[in-house]
């Protein structure tokens, strides 16, 4: 079977004769699931650590731990200076090359069976690629009401529809009400979906424009046309296909006032 260091040879030679390491981050705690789905906090979360890990290492090759011992390709760094804080950690300078980019967030690698040695030596440890994920992959589908989407994901999800072509099959059937959060906020928005390709058209809306042509949220995106990061989506209800548009409404409705998304949220009506 083909290792990750063999894979990444027969593309640069960059790490040749350098000081590498293998880095695999998982962590338990919920602060570190919310960090993992935003790329510049996961790089922020690596560049300090509690010793000096990193102190002799020219070159890092990173993953994000998943379920038993895979491992996700993250990213490939330069480690530059290093400074000890007053809290005693040490924070690197940790710059993102542009090393294999077709291979980020695709390569799966087996770490092996220590996984509590979280950095290993680039060289001796060699790991096993388990799958090369297709571009733009979000994962299995989990079932319609046990996901919750970040705009990021959702972006890359209508981005890629080939490759994630079970969402694409299941959102595209079925009418619904939904919620998006406004993570900074904690303010909720209800819509709902009814029509020909049902949760999957209307949320490609919010994919292409940030807002989706709802008031309060482009009154958000004018203050600034980068606050859809902030948005999180989720189904609330699936709702059968031969129901009246009337009467998705008359659900829709009846979520705004359990939620009292017009009083306190961002439902205008």
């Amino acid at each position: 079977m083909l290792n990750i260091q063999e894979l990444i040879s027969l593309r640069t030679d960059i790490f040749d004769n350098r000081k590498v390491k293998l880095v695999r981050h998982q962590d338990s705690r919920i602060e570190y699931r919310d960090v993992i789905k935003d790329r510049k906090q996961l790089i922020e979360y690596q560049k300090e650590q509690g010793t000096n890990v990193f102190g002799k290492t020219e070159y890092l090759v990173s993953f994000i731990g998943q379920e038993s011992t895979k491992s996700l390709l993250f990213g490939f760094f330069k480690v530059g200076n290093v400074e000890q804080r007053e809290n005693g950690k040490f924070y690197y300078d940790l710059e993102e090359i542009n090393v294999c980019p077709e291979l980020i967030d695709r390569v799966i690698i087996d770490w092996g069976n220590a996984t509590r040695a979280w950095h290993q030596d680039y060289r001796n440890y060699t790991k096993e690629v388990l799958e090369i994920l297709p571009k733009g992959y979000l994962g299995e589908f989990p079932g319609l009401t046990n996901f919750i989407l970040d705009y990021n994901e959702l972006k890359r999800l209508f981005e890629n529809p080939d490759a994630n072509r079970d969402w694409k099959n299941h959102l595209s059937s079925v009418n619904g009400i939904y919620m998006i959060l406004d993570k900074s906020t904690g303010n909720q928005y209800i819509g709902s979906a009814c029509g020909k390709f049902g949760i999957w058209q209307r949320w490609n809306d919010y994919a292409k424009t940030k807002h989706g042509g709802n008031q309060l949220l482009i009154d958000l995106y004018l203050t600034d046309n980068e606050y859809q990061r902030n948005f999180q989506f989720t189904i609330l209800q699936t709702l059968p296909s031969n129901l009246t548009s009337k009467e998705v409404t008359n659900i829709e409705s009846l979520y705004k006032k359990k939620f009292g998304t017009r009083f306190h949220g961002l439902n205008k009506n």
